[in-house]
């Protein structure tokens, strides 16, 4: 028997009381799905003395019980859709003008231009086999294919035309001069016009057709995969010295009597494409294809989109591309009021089947000195990670053979949106990731990794007893400083990599205006992305910095939301050092290391540090726990001085002996610290305090795996310890100060 396929996802991920929020369903194999709403305390990765019970606390909300189960698609694929338009509908002839690159040979036919099978005439310029072609239809259902015979290149930029009147098809494809050693120039092919070859009144696409499915919406099929660049269409069959002419070999006589001429170096930062012709037929970019990307004309002069923006004139689109699931929302829940502030959850089986799907509820108002920030960045750019699976590099990182699970299976059969660690299906690099869709690996069981990790983080929280709010970074991106307002102590995820410039500078500020951080993690505040500044859960990141994970060309540095440069906040002057004190160095998964303490750091008589060490008398902190048995591994920071770590931070203990599968993906050394004898391991990561502005704190671990060592002994261990002290001593209000300085110094 089947197992049955249960998906889900939210409109959003962080809600208050008396807010709404819609979980969307799709399951297949069972004829009913049952849904249950509840709060997560401690997640779900078994039973040992190291780690919590798991604790998902039903809720009785209307919205929990049983539904009819419904199969609901996913449909990929990006293009751009220009609303229906009257000036079309009897225009019986016409010519096409668009520059495009393709970047992926299918032997199914790729749309380019066209309007859409909305149930009358249309035709639409195609790619079948790298050959242009016509594909028409007089009446929406027979369709007709008329090949050019022309071939247009792969990785190549060329310009492509179809005239058609009542007696011709000409095509034209003029390849464009490169700096390869090809040939160059125009090529021709006439062809007999069928009958009934007309553009319809259905929308204008660019980069995919539309098709009616089943449920009866428009979804995209026959996608493109490359840039295309200028779309101008013309009511008129122009001849070849009109075509070339609008290429830009010549005189542009026709250009003013262009029915559409989209401009796609208009609106970057959006979804908007502009018609810059008298019609204005404006559309939209659709399944967020990928814009500030260079242009046939791109000079190299700068890789600053918003500098040069007219060459950067191309959207590249994907048959992969995904904003949106799009389904219908399924159960609908208002937060009641009397919820506190915490991590909830929407749980959806099927038989054997579960899906999950997280979410945070705020509070109303403050109502406690701590708030813990939800990474969703982090979630969002590894979302649906297929490169875990599937790359052999996995492999020599972790030590061992990849172990796969049903979700793992799952990720691979579906056709689900990719993550930015990802390329897609024409080898390009993925800069957008997206939460509004079934995500795999956002759960609170299986492999302990972000938000199953960060349960972790939860259960020690709540075994403290500690009274928190929690909120996500996405609520700091939109909010800014006034997110945290009311919160003395900011307590991190275990792997919050992915920071906006609104999340650093309110973070920084909040440290800077008196208050304390807080950071437990590992690889965080590393690199600079961008939120979509109007839909949830939707992420833009970029790494021109990084050869390993970036396949993209030097035009491409900036981000497209934003305008500003991406890749690592070090290289923007930005550190995370400046911040927290240490910054990512390397990462190994095969065995995880214990801290040792500095002589003469943090020992009880010490003023400044005494506290952190309270009641600790071991000398190694944390070589045990969840995570490949030591609170110091998956990836790890350490104190650098030359890359920011302030003067006067204290480095309290360093880990040691980490194996070489460390050194074998070790990325940044820029020492500036003596060397001697008894200097600790270049390779470690570091455990760092230090004082700030107005009486605020920092203190920082710098691993991923601390978190993994907190419930060691059921929670009677070091690390517990240590992370408690310090935030009962960041949530006291007596101010810190700054230590005298070293006149030696």
């Amino acid at each position: 028997m089947t197992r049955p396929i249960v998906m889900a996802y939210a409109d959003r991920r962080s809600v208050r009381p008396g807010e709404t929020i819609g979980f969307k369903v799709s399951c297949d194999g069972a004829p009913t799905v049952q849904a249950a709403i509840g709060r997560l305390r401690a997640p779900n990765v078994g039973l040992s003395p190291d780690v919590p019970a798991f604790d998902f606390e039903l809720l009785d909300a209307p919205a929990g019980g049983e539904y009819p189960a419904v199969h609901q698609p996913i449909d990929r694929g990006s293009y751009v859709r220009v609303t229906p338009s009257a000036v079309l509908a009897d225009v019986d002839a016409f010519t096409w003008g668009v520059t495009v690159h393709p970047t992926l040979e299918l032997a199914s036919a790729q749309t380019v231009v066209g309007t859409a099978s909305a149930g009358g005439g249309h035709s639409r310029l195609v790619l079948v086999a790298g050959r242009l072609c016509l594909v028409h239809s007089s009446d929406g259902s027979e369709f007709v294919l008329v090949e050019s015979g022309l071939a247009v290149a792969v990785g190549r930029w060329s310009f492509v035309s179809v005239s058609c009147d009542d007696r011709n098809l000409e095509f034209g494809v003029w390849t464009m001069p490169s700096a390869r050693h090809e040939p160059a120039g125009w090529e021709w092919s006439v062809q007999s016009s069928p009958d009934g070859v007309l553009l319809g009144d259905g929308p204008v696409m660019v980069g995919a057709d539309l098709v009616t499915d089943d449920r009866g919406r428009q979804v995209p099929r026959d996608c493109f995969n490359g840039r295309i660049e200028r779309p101008r269409l013309f009511g008129r069959s122009l001849d070849r010295e009109g075509v070339e002419a609008l290429a830009g070999l010549g005189p542009a006589r026709d250009a003013d009597s262009a029915i559409g001429d989209w401009d796609f170096s208009r609106g970057i930062s959006g979804e908007a494409v502009f018609d810059a012709s008298p019609n204005e037929l404006h559309g939209e970019a659709c399944n967020l294809p990928t814009r500030a990307v260079g242009g046939s004309n791109w000079s190299g002069a700068s890789a600053d989109w918003t500098a040069r923006s007219e060459e950067y004139g191309a959207i590249h689109f994907h048959d992969d591309d995904l904003l949106d699931a799009d389904w219908d929302t399924s159960i609908e829940l208002v937060v009641p009021d009397d919820w506190p502030s915490g991590c909830y959850a929407g749980r959806f089986t099927a038989g054997e089947a579960v899906f999950w799907v997280p979410f945070v509820v705020r509070a109303a108002s403050p109502r406690s000195d701590v708030v813990f920030v939800l990474p969703t960045a982090t979630y969002a750019a590894y979302a649906n990670l297929r490169m875990r699976v599937t790359a052999q590099v996995v492999e020599l990182m972790q030590g061992r053979l990849t172990v796969l699970d049903d979700t793992d299976l799952l990720l691979l059969d579906q056709p689900l949106g990719l993550s930015t660690y990802d390329t897609h299906s024409d080898g390009s690099t993925v800069v957008h990731a997206t939460l509004r869709q079934p995500v795999t690996n956002f759960r609170p069981e299986g492999r302990i990794y972000k938000f199953c990790q960060d349960m972790l983080i939860v259960a020690w929280l709540e075994h403290s007893g500690v009274s928190y709010d929690v909120i996500t970074d996405e609520d700091i991106d939109r909010e800014g400083i006034s997110a945290l307002a009311g919160y003395r102590v900011v307590l991190t995820g275990s792997h919050p990599e992915y920071v906006s410039t609104k999340m650093l500078d309110a973070v920084d500020e909040h440290v800077r205006t008196g208050g304390r951080l807080m950071y437990i993690g590992g690889n965080g505040f590393y690199a600079r992305i961008a939120f979509h500044p109007g839909i949830h859960g939707v992420v833009e990141v970029r790494r021109p910095d990084n050869p390993m994970l970036w396949a993209a060309d030097a035009a491409q540095g900036h981000l497209a939301f934003t305008g500003e440069m991406a890749g690592l906040w070090s290289g923007v002057g930005r550190a995370p050092h400046l911040l927290t004190g240490v910054g990512f160095i390397t990462q190994g998964f095969d065995e995880s290391a214990g801290y040792r303490r500095r002589t003469g750091n943090g020992r009880d008589s010490d003023e400044r540090t005494g506290f952190v060490f309270e009641g600790v008398s071991d000398d190694v902190i944390g070589d045990f726990g969840l995570l490949m048995k030591g609170a110091a591994g998956y990836e790890i920071d350490r104190a650098d001085p030359g890359l920011g770590t302030p003067s006067h931070a204290v480095v309290l203990a360093s880990s040691e002996g980490h194996s070489n599968i460390f050194d074998l993906a070790l990325t940044s050394i820029a020492d500036q610290l003596p060397v001697a004898h008894d200097a600790p391991d270049r390779i470690r990561a570091d455990m760092v305090f230090f004082e700030t502005d107005n009486g605020g704190a920092v203190f920082s671990v710098g691993s991923i795996a601390w978190s993994g060592s907190l419930a060691h002994n059921r929670y009677e261990n070091n690390v517990a310890r240590v992370t408690h002290n310090v935030l009962e001593r960041f949530a006291d209000p007596t101010p810190f100060s700054f230590p005298p300085t070293d006149p030696t110094r």
